[in-house]
């Protein structure tokens, strides 16, 4: 998780109807830590063993999947919750570089967003596979009926769009900007903690 990565402005779910259906636009809306969770969720619904790493710095993994009896992870996954944005060949190199210094010859990339031609082409080479926000709705669909209602349930849980603190776990407010500068993300237990997240506007 990058910590300065930026989150669209949540919409006012207090106030809306709960989703009763998977969408490209809730999954567009989860915010990264509930994406993650999600993500790890869909994993341990197909029956794949898997956790996902603490809060701090994760080292470029977000979940490890454990496919067989060793105690090793056989495969890693990182997630980018980006809305709609488009994810470029850096992170994917970024991924390939994890990879190496793991041992570890298989991973995926999950985005609620797209990917590059280039970002493609690299995972394409490398046994990267890559999982956008319209493949996961896919995924998510096609699983029974009953295990997709209890997934939307987890997801949709409380506030599942407001960002939460990468340090403190706990959700962040958001913070107006000064002079002229644009509103972010803060986190509640400033100044002791001082992390924050941008934020984009709607499109």
């Amino acid at each position: 998780m990058d910590a300065w990565d930026a989150w669209r402005e949540p919409a006012a779910h207090r106030d809306a109807v709960k989703p009763t259906d998977w969408s490209i636009d809730l999954i567009r809306e989860i915010e990264w830590k509930r994406f993650e969770d999600v993500c790890q969720q869909f994993y341990q619904t197909k029956g794949i063993r898997s956790e996902t790493t603490p809060l701090g710095p994760d080292g470029g993994v977000d979940i490890r999947l454990y496919q067989d009896d060793t105690g090793t992870a056989t495969s890693i996954v990182q997630c980018k919750a980006w809305g709609e944005r488009l994810v470029g060949v850096k992170p994917i190199r970024e991924l390939l570089g994890v990879m190496t210094h793991e041992k570890i010859d298989k991973a995926f990339f999950m985005t609620s967003g797209r990917f590059s031609d280039d970002a493609k082409d690299v995972a394409k080479c490398n046994r990267i596979t890559l999982i956008d926000g319209e493949m996961l709705l896919m995924m998510l669909k096609r699983l029974p009926e009953e295990d997709q209602k209890k997934l939307l349930d987890f997801a949709t849980e409380g506030d599942y769009s407001t960002p939460t603190c990468p340090s403190c776990g706990i959700k962040m407010h958001r913070v107006a900007g000064k002079a002229g500068r644009t509103d972010f993300w803060g986190c509640l237990n400033y100044p002791r903690c001082r992390q924050k997240l941008g934020m984009r506007r709607r499109a």
